[in-house]
């Protein structure tokens, strides 16, 4: 029942319909680290917590829904940028970093993608103004003197979020992605780590969020869930 309320809130959300009262409290998470999240809030509810529903996208998309009223209780981002952004509107509150990432370049062959032959790969990246991963991809292939080149030469797809960059690898039409490790981890295949591609994951509270949101976002920073953090990738971090 818990499920299927969070379902209706959230299509409430989008067809801008007032929801009923209660319905249970809803996360929105970036689309890329949302593996990892989906299991945190496995552990959050196997030692008593709430269902909680869960919305997933991109960054950018998902602090606009939030500024224009959807009913989310809690963002968890994979940047600083949106929730700032959003913090900056007066939509969100307790900002905090829970993890730090990693971007990788990632292919579904066993044997790593090779960087040295990035110019010769057709790449699918998330969109970057919308996500950190595709922003922090970009500013790579921009040190490397690549992306204007990738650019030109049509080497580039653009796609919503990190679970379409891994589609359209899949589907045969490009060789690599640029993705969060831990979209990496859960989809197989191999990747190598970007250097200098680590990234805070932060979130924070909506006005008004419900209790069980806000216990839940105190779990994801405890010592209770760091080895699920690790476990897709992650650096562990533990804040009050």
């Amino acid at each position: 029942m818990a499920r299927l309320l969070c379902s209706l809130l959230f299509l409430f959300s989008i067809l801008g319909i007032n929801p009923p009262a209660g319905v249970c409290d809803v996360l929105a998470v970036a689309a890329g680290i949302a593996p990892c999240v989906e299991e945190v809030v496995e552990a959050y509810i196997a030692q008593g917590g709430e269902a909680i529903g869960m919305v997933k996208g991109s960054c950018g998309v998902l602090a606009r829904q939030m500024a224009s009223g959807a009913p989310y209780d809690l963002l968890l981002a994979s940047e600083p940028r949106w929730p700032n952004w959003l913090k900056g509107k007066g939509g969100i509150l307790d900002l905090k970093i829970f993890a730090r990432g990693q971007v990788v370049l990632w292919h579904e062959k066993s044997d790593p993608p090779k960087l040295l032959s990035l110019g010769k790969y057709l790449l699918s990246i998330p969109e970057p103004e919308t996500t950190a991963y595709g922003m922090l991809a970009k500013e790579y292939l921009q040190r490397r003197g690549l992306w204007d080149y990738l650019i030109e030469s049509k080497k580039i797809i653009f796609v919503g979020n990190a679970p379409q960059a891994v589609l359209a690898v899949r589907n045969g039409a490009l060789d690599a992605a640029f993705i969060p490790r831990s979209m990496a981890i859960k989809a197989g295949g191999s990747y190598i780590n970007i250097d200098r591609a680590v990234i805070d994951q932060v979130g924070g509270l909506a006005v008004g969020a419900g209790e069980n949101a806000r216990r839940f976002w105190l779990f994801c920073r405890s010592a209770d869930v760091q080895a699920i953090w690790r476990k897709w990738g992650f650096e562990a971090v533990i804040t009050k």
